[in-house]
């Protein structure tokens, strides 16, 4: 994770950065015999405007976290097929031995959905090598080693997809304090150069002089921290109000709220993003000029699942004057937005059958109206705007 060991030594985006420097070459240029005397030289802005165009074409935050994001999402699809085929290898032990057999307590896999990427990984090692020691007994459950084969190299894949995404956020990380060390340099050479120009055109030329000046004096001005900073999980993006005067928005991002890294850096009030570190990331807003930045906003808190966790205690109790109205409860998920229910009525004492999908409700608890002399089985998922949860264990009501 990048922290601020690195600061930024200019006011100015680093659009603005790269036209300035742009701007100030040509300006050297055309006052090169003037400039002379105090040893600029051709080659001295051939050098800079090489720095510039350098700069300008290093690839930005957006760009490097474009690639986080994919990573992210190849490895999360592996995660994903990681767990079914841990779920796969649980169900074949309950089907030998029964869901409380020391069997299938050995695979160590309660609360699945809850582990991090290195415990279902080294879960799932685990269950491995335990469906090779059982892989005899598990014979008649249809597993053969041709399974245990892909679950191995499925294994690796993941660990490999790790990795990479590892590797990402870390390339990122560099990526921006060498962005910031560049932009360093080159306006450590804009401020020499402006102020060698502001000294040959401060009583002769006024009109040359204002062309060295850095920021100009009419643009410092007062500024108020950024209100409705916000971030929409729907349109994945962050949003703010502008605020007077300003020429620029910083963005921060830190995971401790002590150590902070620069996100985002431009002029509109709205910045596309996807969450990538799993719990909790805190993010803050300034407005910038010429004179500086302005405070900060409000912090905003995003808490992210790679894996949106499925509701838990999920409940189901009959009520209402016939006992035909059924009530389910269960526990919030963090980041959630909605919940879809599915529903299975079948005969008294029957298995369940088909799930059909009856609806997205905002919370708990869910209400039922169902017909009597029935037993109806239900199932649960959280839904956010880009995430789903696997489907709870489906539970049971009858209704005489």
């Amino acid at each position: 994770m990048a922290t601020n060991s690195v600061k930024r030594d200019y006011n100015m985006t680093d659009a603005e950065l790269c036209m300035f420097t742009s701007n100030l070459c040509n300006t050297m240029t055309r006052d090169l015999s003037d400039l002379s005397v105090f040893g600029i030289t051709a080659a001295k802005i051939a050098a800079l405007k090489a720095l510039g165009d350098e700069f300008e074409i290093y690839p930005s935050d957006e760009v490097l976290s474009a690639y986080v994001v994919g990573a992210t999402e190849a490895k999360n699809v592996l995660a994903n097929a990681v767990k079914e085929s841990i779920r796969n290898m649980v169900t074949r032990c309950e089907i030998k031995w029964g869901p409380n057999s020391w069997q299938e307590k050995s695979l160590g896999v309660k609360g699945l959905n809850a582990f991090s990427d290195e415990s279902l990984l080294s879960a799932s090692r685990r269950v491995h090598t335990q469906m090779v020691a059982f892989l005899s007994q598990l014979a008649d459950t249809g597993l053969t080693q041709a399974m245990l084969d892909d679950m191995e190299a499925l294994n690796n894949s993941f660990e490999v997809a790790k990795n990479e995404q590892f590797t990402k956020i870390a390339e990122r990380d560099s990526a921006t304090e060498i962005r910031i060390k560049k932009g360093n340099e080159i306006y450590k050479y804009i401020t020499k150069y402006c102020e060698i120009g502001k000294r040959v055109y401060a009583k002769t030329n006024p009109a040359k002089y204002d062309d060295y000046v850095i920021y100009a004096q009419g643009s410092i001005s007062p500024l108020s921290p950024p209100q409705n900073f916000a971030y929409s999980l729907e349109n994945t993006d962050f949003t703010w109000d502008a605020v007077a005067n300003a020429t620029s928005y910083q963005i921060e991002k830190s995971l401790d709220q002590v150590n902070w890294e620069e996100i985002y850096v431009g002029s509109e009030t709205v910045f596309d993003f996807t969450p990538s570190d799993p719990g909790f990331s805190y993010f803050r807003c300034r407005a910038r000029n010429a004179g500086g930045f302005g405070d900060y906003s409000n912090i905003v808190t995003i808490e992210y699942y790679p894996v949106l966790p499925k509701p838990q205690n999920v409940n189901a109790v009959a009520s209402g004057p016939t006992g035909t109205d059924i009530i389910i409860t269960f526990d919030l998920v963090p980041t959630a937005t909605a919940y879809w229910l599915y529903e299975s009525a079948v005969p008294l004492g029957a298995q369940e059958g088909g799930f059909s999908f009856k609806g997205s409700y905002s919370g708990s608890p869910i209400t039922r109206s169902v017909t009597a002399g029935k037993r109806y089985y239900y199932k649960l998922k959280a839904v956010n705007q880009i995430q789903q949860s696997e489907a709870t264990t489906p539970i049971y009501i009858d209704i005489p």
